[in-house]
């Protein structure tokens, strides 16, 4: 079997504990009251700020241009394809003031400690480990099941009747690009799988990102406020 189609495979138990997480189901059935609306969006605010900065720190360290190509698409992305009025930060904030964030309060968001340790950990992997761990981390890691993912959170935000479609683009983006984000990454990591020792940093770099992502859900929840 592939080499990625199997490690998406193993990782499908961790993925399937995001997918099927106690608060994403919240947000998918519509439970979720303005306040604490605006407790989710204040701890993905901090996640949304650093994921760039994830980008970047990988870039860095990425050796050859093909390689770095797609991270350097995606960057490109994420900051508007070169209009800031579109970057993804500026469409996350939208969402953010939608339910109730001042820019005060984006600008200063206070993380929970997991999302802290979640973001950190990452941002630390990025710049510090292999740049093969940070592909691992931030394609079969990440982008492999976003689309998923921001579909449910998606579902859920319709419900609310106080929310527009231009509200939620910020989730409505990525359900149409990152499937291609993931597949670019997969091809630019293809010729690096080419050993055992390759293989392993790879999966231990989309282990790790995921087993950080149930934490910060978890803290998400563990945390709701009027649970």
């Amino acid at each position: 079997m592939d080499f990625f189609k199997d490690l998406e495979q193993q990782l499908g138990p961790r993925i399937d504990k995001i997918l099927n997480h106690p608060f994403l189901k919240r947000l998918e059935d519509g439970w979720l009251d303005k306040k604490q609306l605006k407790y989710f969006a204040t701890q993905y605010s901090v996640y949304c700020q650093y994921f760039p900065r994830f980008l970047a720190a990988a870039a860095a360290n990425i050796p050859d241009d093909a390689t770095r190509f797609p991270i350097m698409e995606n960057m490109w992305e994420e900051h508007g394809s070169g209009d800031m009025t579109q970057s993804h930060r500026t469409l996350f904030n939208n969402f953010a003031k939608s339910v109730g964030m001042t820019q005060d309060e984006i600008d200063h968001a206070e993380p929970l400690p997991t999302t802290r340790i979640c973001v950190e950990n990452l941002i630390n992997l990025c710049k510090d480990g292999h740049f093969l761990e940070s592909l691992g981390a931030l394609g079969p890691g990440t982008e492999f099941f976003t689309t998923d993912e921001y579909s449910i959170i998606e579902k859920g935000l319709k419900t609310y009747d106080f929310l527009t479609p231009k509200d939620y683009e910020f989730w409505t983006i990525h359900i149409s690009v990152d499937e291609e984000h993931y597949s670019e990454m997969v091809d630019a990591m293809r010729p690096w799988a080419n050993s055992v020792e390759n293989k392993f940093i790879i999966k231990a770099g989309a282990k790790r990102a995921i087993d950080l992502e149930i934490l910060f859900w978890d803290g998400l929840e563990d945390n709701l406020p009027g649970k």
